[in-house]
């Protein structure tokens, strides 16, 4: 993969050709070697290995962009230039146009890159898988699952004078095992290949399976809820979606007037951190700005809303750079604590299929998976068939009594959450999934 000094040669060479009033030019790369098993075989290997070249041309108030994967070809490169000016000569005007950001100033972060994850060899990715599975046939029951271990890399320049570098590596490893009559799911996220602890990957997603056979129904209705991480997860991702600032000054969103105003339970707090070494935060975001620190809700009280550069430009405000990582504060013990500490409720162990029902109100409709529990008198009495929901994660939030200690899930969002005890959580339906 190229290095930091030949992609900054490479976009200030493509900036110096152009005589646009304002230019961007990013860089991305990827490789990511990939491994797909089911019914307790490999099925499939894969390495993806990419760069493109994105070229944004501003003329006026006209902006055009054009992108290429063919680096290293300057018939290419000259098509890349004439074909992003055309656009950018061609556009209609943009009303909501902001000129580009200036230099940056970067700052530290803990170690996002680690060599020894970046060239992996192949054959630890297969003995990790290997020693799922081994853990799936001992119980007769069934592994799947994707294994991806990868790096990924991106420079940014304009001719305003900024130039950025960002590089990250990443091992995000999902596991389901089937067993006759219910499913157990683990997954984990790491920055470096080392850190994954595949046994107990492996034991968590056995463990669940033998714990969820033969699960029997219960009455749906509203119920108190136990949700470990990784159900966490899924629901405070689309949470994170519509803390957007703009949506919510024109009153189309469920944070409109919320600003300062406690909103969630006490216990609610959302944050990025740019210093934590199990989940470091990028150097950069849109455009190449410093990724900052946010406070995005303290104590239930929001604080702040993500700010694209042209709404911070309307209302006075500083743009932000990125969303996530999310982190949310969580306390001192474990998933195994709420449960000890719960009179009677639901332990949930996933959530799928999650959709959106009203914006306004951020209600979800979606499913539970990979197992759900009974808790009585703080013990875990029998598996639940899986259940249909409908419920917003801001009245989740409000409900709040008790979370465990945060932890880096594995996902499509990078976030370090805590499980979470809440009540009078709507189910609408048994389902027949499993």
């Amino acid at each position: 993969m190229r290095g930091q000094d030949e992609v900054r040669h490479l976009l200030e060479a493509v900036l110096g050709r152009t005589s646009a009033d304002q230019a961007e030019v990013r860089f991305t790369a990827a490789r990511t070697l990939s491994t797909r098993f089911g019914e307790n075989a490999i099925t499939q290997n894969s390495v993806d290995d990419d760069e493109t070249l994105t070229l944004d041309l501003v003329f006026g108030r006209r902006r055009g962009s054009a992108s290429t994967n063919r680096l290293d070809d300057p018939a290419a490169l000259d098509a890349l230039l004439a074909r992003a000016e055309i656009a950018g000569r061609q556009a209609p005007e943009d009303p909501e146009l902001v000129a580009l950001p200036g230099p940056q100033v970067y700052g530290p972060r803990p170690q996002r890159f680690f060599a020894a994850t970046a060239n992996i060899d192949p054959a630890e990715i297969a003995d990790d898988v290997a020693r799922v599975v081994s853990a799936a046939r001992a119980k007769g029951y069934r592994a799947s699952g994707l294994f991806q271990v990868g790096q990924s890399v991106v420079g940014v320049a304009n001719s305003r004078g900024l130039w950025g570098w960002d590089a990250e590596t990443e091992a995000d490893y999902s596991t389901t095992v089937h067993g006759p009559a219910g499913s157990g799911k683990a997954a984990q996220s790491q920055s470096a290949h080392e850190r994954l602890d595949v046994a107990d990957l492996a034991r968590t997603a056995v463990e669940g399976a033998l714990m969820g056979q033969d699960p029997r129904p219960i009455e749906p209705g509203d119920h108190t809820v136990i949700f470990e991480p990784l159900a966490m997860h899924g629901l405070l991702g689309f949470l994170a979606w519509a803390m957007n600032a703009r949506e919510a000054d024109e009153g189309s969103s469920a944070f409109a007037g919320t600003i300062d105003q406690r909103l969630l339970h006490p216990l609610a707090g959302l944050r990025l951190d740019t210093d934590d070494p199990e989940l470091p935060a990028p150097t950069m975001g849109q455009h190449g700005l410093a990724v900052e620190a946010v406070r995005w809700v303290e104590e239930g009280v929001v604080k702040h809303l993500y700010h694209d550069r042209y709404w911070a430009q309307q209302t006075g405000r500083a743009p932000d750079a990125a969303q996530t990582p999310l982190f949310m504060d969580g306390g001192p013990g474990t998933v195994d604590d709420l449960v000890a500490g719960c009179k009677r409720g639901l332990l949930v162990k996933n959530l799928w299929y999650i959709r959106n029902v009203d914006w306004k109100t951020l209600t979800l409709t979606g499913m539970t998976r990979d197992g759900v529990f009974l808790v009585e008198d703080g013990r875990i009495v029998r598996p639940v068939r899986n259940l249909r929901w409908n419920e917003s994660p801001i009245t989740f939030l409000q409900n709040l009594v008790a979370l465990s200690r945060p932890i880096r899930t594995g996902g499509w969002i990078h976030m370090k959450v805590p499980g979470a005890m809440s009540e009078a959580f709507t189910f609408t339906s048994v389902t027949d999934s499993v």
